[in-house]
């Protein structure tokens, strides 16, 4: 099937990786992974890891490199390759289980693996190298990413989506907290006339400070401290191929559904308005929409 710009899976703009296109197939390139221009080497350990591993999806995540060859008249040309792909698998599209890397390291050929669940105590844990792993031996690095490069399960995906959860919250937190700062942040000299003025008399606001702070909490103040502190019960979801998974925060028990008249009425309802929304918003009592097959939905 055609790479297109509704199919493409990578983080590198889709522009880019068509003009690499372009450019190799017109220089006869001759080693493709499906649309994507490779070495030879890749396509030999790409090929070997999906003998094993069959139901693994490259990923362009990556900008190209040059590989120099001759034409006919013995000029150098440079072909855009591409001397790394991400690797992830049809239930989770858009997270990487991690990458595979073809790498010189002098006049020798390097078979690499990364994946943030490697430790490499070679190199401090700040440095490129630390989740990576690599080999001159094929074999060996085959093995690796084996080991490595597994589809990525429920608490995976959550894992990855949490920073969404904690960000949305706060930005529907954020609004009420601002309205009630600015409008209760009085000034010393009209707290203290108003004091005096609430031991005078029957309480009406005599300062234009505290008359806009006593009709805000008077129209809005049970909903702003509602909202100043929101913080409701959370469920992540993950929308399969085939099936969709669901489960709360407070619980431990991961809910499978193969059907969706299998997945509780109120989940149902808050998906199909979290679907319309854009990508990180947040919507009251409704959820967050993390990804196209992602969502915390708020109980």
């Amino acid at each position: 099937m055609k790479t297109t710009q509704e199919n493409f899976i990578g983080q590198i703009g889709f522009d880019r990786f068509q003009r690499n296109v372009e450019t190799a197939r017109a220089n006869n390139h001759e080693h493709w992974i499906g649309d994507i221009p490779v070495r030879k080497e890749m396509v030999v350990f790409f090929k070997s890891f999906k003998d094993k591993r069959y139901n693994i999806v490259p990923c362009v995540d990556k900008s190209s490199t040059v590989f120099w060859k001759r034409d006919a008249e013995g000029e150098s040309i440079g072909i855009p390759v591409f001397d790394k792909l991400g690797i992830t698998f049809p239930d989770a599209k858009e997270f990487r289980s991690g990458s595979i890397i073809i790498a010189h390291d002098g006049t020798d050929m390097q078979y690499c693996v990364e994946s943030d669940k490697i430790e490499n105590e070679k190199y401090a844990s700040h440095s490129d190298g630390y989740n990576i792993r690599q080999s001159k031996d094929m074999k060996k690095a085959l093995k690796i990413a084996m080991t490595y490069l597994k589809p990525l399960g429920y608490d995976d995906i959550l894992d990855r989506c949490r920073n969404q959860l904690s960000n949305g919250i706060e930005n529907l937190r954020s609004p009420a907290r601002e309205r009630l700062h600015e409008r209760l942040s009085i000034q010393r000299n009209d707290i203290a006339q108003e004091v005096a003025h609430m031991i005078a008399s029957g309480y009406v606001p005599s300062t234009p400070s505290f008359k806009i702070a006593v009709d805000l909490i008077a129209q809005e103040g049970a909903e702003l401290r509602r909202m100043q502190d929101y913080k409701p019960r959370a469920c992540f979801v993950w929308v399969k191929p085939n099936s969709l998974s669901y489960r709360f925060t407070d619980e431990t028990q991961v809910t499978e559904c193969t059907s969706m008249d299998d997945v509780p009425e109120f989940v149902r309802n808050k998906l199909a308005v979290l679907q319309i929304a854009k990508n990180g918003d947040a919507i009251t009592d409704v959820g967050i929409r993390v990804s196209d097959i992602t969502y915390w939905v708020f109980a």
